[in-house]
């Protein structure tokens, strides 16, 4: 029978996990270095999670809070907000997680992070097609991709964070009915 987890050997390999990402990134992040900040085991490590990937992704996913949803009364600035809230929140370290997690579908980092956040841009998405700000024929998904994606394609393009404002004066006009 296993032995039950103790929480606060898991806070402090979470702990340990966050402060070493911040400083080494994900490519550079020992276990045996997390297990060491954390004053705790090799094996107490390994029982709990079995890859730094692992470790990596139930820590990133326990730490990084939900998207709020702005409901602002416009579908612009709600889409702005959630795309400035997105970029806040997101890191190097977070993305190359993501990537790699990509590799690993069991782990449930898409589902646990991203999922909730398109649910959100579609409810965006279908109040603005309800109040007619929005044209009818839009999928939430490309709405999402089309805004979101020069943004995360800028910072990865060129380490610069972009404009959000910038993208979205460019984007709209073809979001908005004729």
């Amino acid at each position: 029978m296993p032995r039950p987890r103790d929480p606060e050997v898991d806070r402090a390999l979470a702990e340990a996990t966050l402060a070493l990402l911040h400083e080494v990134g994900f490519e550079a992040l020992a276990l045996d270095a997390v297990a060491a900040r954390a004053g705790v085991s090799r094996p107490a490590l390994y029982r709990r999670w079995p890859t730094k990937l692992h470790l990596v992704a139930h820590v990133l996913a326990e730490s990084v809070a939900p998207m709020p949803d702005p409901d602002t009364g416009s579908a612009r600035e709600d889409l702005r907000v959630l795309a400035t809230t997105l970029l806040d929140a997101l890191s190097w370290v977070l993305l190359a997680v993501h990537a790699e997690a990509r590799r690993a579908p069991e782990l449930g980092l898409h589902e646990r992070f991203l999922a909730g956040r398109h649910a959100l841009v579609a409810e965006v998405v279908r109040r603005g097609v309800a109040r007619g700000e929005l044209r009818g024929d839009l999928a939430p998904d490309l709405v999402r991709d089309l805004l979101l994606g020069p943004l995360l394609y800028h910072w990865f393009a060129t380490g610069e964070r972009p404009s959000v404002d910038r993208v979205f004066d460019h984007v709209w006009p073809t979001l908005v009915p004729g």
